[in-house]
């Protein structure tokens, strides 16, 4: 008897980016793991230009004093402007300032020449507040001195430079025949391990979030066939018109953030790049933007230049297309006339926006017209252009279930669940029409799309007489869905209630009551994380309660840090900084401490002859017996819990509380972490609750800025002039 691999049941879904790529999407956009409709052109500024961009670069530059540096190829200068300087508005420093270049100290070959750059095309600055400046008629890349106004180094190359890029303290050149190379912080140019492309006119360099850097480069700029280039992934993006390029750091979860300068009166681009999916950002107003370059600011706001001076590029208002189609590629049922069940859809559809769907199903995949071309050579395109012009019928409505699945996480926040039986023929393979309505300022978002197949069976469960003709058939199997849905829920719930007696994978919202059943009180301060070990090590931990394991493991466990209890019993005798009286009392056994008697040489008996004495007559009681009395009240049923780690005040609180609720009766304590640092005349504990690391280091010093001997250094180191 053959076993039948294949299920005769399930479901299929539609999630994620990897699911919406394969998708036609019309007048529709992918962000990330969602689908809405694709952002409206907006309207360009006095008409917007009829062709590519011919206007030129100037690349401009910041230096670490806050100041933009602007180059004017055409007359062969760079000027500044104070962006830090602001007014009692907050308005920035607009008026540019001529930054003049001397030849002084500038050695070529090692004779000094009266040469100046000739035609500043491109700026990056460095660490050093050194300013590079890329001089395609000289072929060279000048390095000025920004303190002294003056050259200090020419580096010669073979091919113009075209363009600078800084990250860090490294500067990099792109050259003409789209070679980069590195001159910065090397003693002399070396080639990067990026490949050459040709035509490349602009280059952005980043840092990446696991080390390394990620370096973009433009090749065509401000015209139709403009294209960004990857070249550490060796991928391509077309953008029309695009006339420069920024990129900000990577990060681990929100990806890499690039801004795309277009067409003067046209709207700056955003483009974040995860996992190596671009996704469309809102884009940024650039009001007479010249054309001819962006740069990063500081406050990581792009800026850029005009007629009038420097301006920086604000959000735009979102704008949408108001309507907009997607369409799925086939999903597969594995068996021919499969009758599909329902579909439930996770979404937000703000009021005034809507979602609706069509249904279409066949047995085979024999055409050759999938929409746009997508999916032809696979096993699953997308959805017959014949199929969708002829015989497209009515949409369909998708119904709000507010209802909570139970053992189910919620909907994201904004989205709901909403479901709608599917009325399509029996087929084997089931394509998805999703119609996106909105308006110019708000989009429906879908974030998934789940068919269930063959569909309930309550039919059977009837007298054959009540669904024998189609009609009736049909009817009754979608009057029965809503029911049929709900008896689904309680089977799985009941298939799945073993999950909330299992810490690690029950939900979220049955942790305290599963904690409860071992005592365990479930402070709300907790993570999801922190309650599943807890409640996991509840037993053994309760079995040592108010120990100094027990307690250890608890509160690491809740800080996520290495912890050290200290008894204060044991500090007894050890010295510490600026208490000269410390040291009086040697708790050591065989030396400074004799079973039965007292502590300390000055007395003797049990209590010492001096106080047993004092007590007798009446008389004041001699200082060191009462200091040593009161050793036992200083250190006695006390303890110290220190955190290696930097807590905030919540976190701090959270960590209080569950050593209340745990230490042992009658006993106090003390909490300290890592930002309690050395604290003279009380306690210095290397390794517990002082750390020796790496310091701050130490900054340049500016006059009126700087406090000598407060972290600065006066001056900076000399410049080996001699590298070439």
């Amino acid at each position: 008897m053959a076993m039948r691999l294949i299920a005769d049941s399930g479901y299929r879904m539609l999630r994620g980016s990897a699911h919406w790529q394969a998708c036609a999407l019309h007048d529709t956009a992918r962000v990330d793991d969602l689908v809405m409709l694709a952002p409206a052109p907006a309207p360009v500024e006095n008409g917007g230009p009829a062709g590519g961009f011919a206007g030129g670069y100037a690349g401009m530059a910041f230096d670490r004093r806050c100041r933009l540096f602007h180059p004017r190829p055409e007359g062969g200068s760079v000027d500044y402007v104070l962006w830090c300087q602001t007014s009692a508005l907050g308005v920035h420093d607009n008026k540019p300032h001529p930054f003049v270049i001397t030849a002084a100290g500038t050695e070529v070959e090692g004779s000094v020449t009266g040469e100046l750059p000739k035609r500043p095309l491109a700026l990056a600055g460095d660490a050093a507040d050194y300013l590079y400046l890329a001089d395609p008629d000289s072929k060279a890349v000048w390095l000025i001195d920004t303190w002294q106004q003056e050259v200090a180094r020419r580096i010669d190359f073979a091919q113009p430079p075209l363009d600078l890029a800084a990250c860090g303290g490294e500067v990099f050149v792109l050259l003409a025949d789209g070679s980069t190379w590195q001159i910065s912080a090397c003693a002399a140019p070396e080639r990067s391990v990026w490949p050459v492309l040709a035509g490349a006119q602009r280059l952005s360099v980043s840092a990446a979030a696991r080390g390394g850097l990620l370096a973009w480069v433009l090749s065509n700029a401000g015209q139709f066939d403009a294209t960004l280039h990857a070249l550490h992934l060796g991928k391509s993006i077309a953008v029309p018109f695009c006339t420069d390029i920024v990129s900000d750091a990577e990060d681990a979860e929100f990806g890499t953030l690039m801004v795309v300068a277009q067409r003067p009166g046209e709207n700056f681009l955003r483009l974040r790049l995860l996992a190596n999916q671009p996704t469309m950002l809102p884009p940024l107003m650039a009001p007479q933007y010249d054309g001819r370059g962006i740069a990063l600011a500081p406050d990581c706001r792009i800026a850029y230049w005009t007629a009038q001076g420097l301006r920086h590029a604000a959000p735009a208002r979102a704008q949408y297309r108001q309507h907009g189609t997607l369409f799925s590629f086939a999903l597969d049922a594995e068996h021919d006339q499969t009758q599909w069940g329902r579909l439930v859809v996770e979404a937000c559809i703000p009021a005034g926006t809507a979602i609706r769907f069509r249904a279409f199903t066949r047995d085979e995949l024999e055409f050759d017209d999938p929409i746009d071309g997508i999916g032809l050579a696979g096993e699953t395109p997308v959805l017959s252009q014949h199929t969708w012009d002829h015989y497209a019928g009515e949409s369909q409505t998708l119904f709000r279930d507010p209802s909570q699945r139970p053992l189910r996480p919620a909907p994201a926040e904004g989205f709901a669940l909403y479901d709608a039986p599917l009325i399509v023929a029996p087929g084997r393979y089931l394509w998805l029409v999703f119609e996106f309505s909105g308006t110019r300022s708000k989009s429906p978002r879908l974030r998934s799309a789940r068919v269930e197949y063959p569909g309930h069976d309550l039919l059977k469960k009837l007298p054959r007489t009540l669904w024998r003709e189609a009609a009736s058939r049909d009817f009754l199997f979608r009057y029965l869905m809503a029911p049929a849905a709900m008896l689904d829920e309680w089977q799985a719930v009941a298939s799945e209630r073993q999950r909330l007696l299992d810490a690690r994978i029950a939900p979220e919202a049955a942790l305290p009551w599963l904690a409860s059943f071992l005592g365990l009180v479930v402070d709300p301060c907790w993570s999801p994380t922190v309650q599943r070990q807890m409640i996991l090590e509840a037993a053994t931990l309760f079995r040592t309660r108010g120990t100094l394991a027990s307690l250890k493991r608890m509160v690491e466990i809740l800080s996520g840090a290495e912890v050290v209890i200290i008894e204060h019993f044991r500090l007894r005798g050890g010295g510490v900084v600026g208490n000269p009286r410390v040291n009086a009392s040697q708790a050591v056994l065989g030396v400074g401490y004799r079973i039965g008697g007292a502590i300390g040489g000055a007395l003797g008996g049990a209590l010492g002859e001096p106080r047993r004495q004092a007590l007798a007559t009446d008389q004041p009681v001699a200082p060191a017996a009462v200091d040593d009395v009161q050793n036992f009240d200083d250190f006695a049923h006390r303890f110290t819990v220190s955190v290696v780690a930097a807590l905030d005040a919540r976190q701090l609180d959270c960590v209080r509380r569950l050593i209340e609720i745990h230490k042992p009766a009658h006993t106090d304590f003390t909490l300290c972490t890592a930002s309690s640092g050395i604290r003279a005349g009380l306690g210095a504990h290397l390794g517990i609750s002082s750390v020796i690391g790496k310091s701050a280091g130490f900054e340049q010093g500016l006059m009126g800025d700087a406090v000598l001997g407060a972290g600065y250094l006066l001056g900076r180191p000399e410049i080996d002039r001699e590298a070439k």
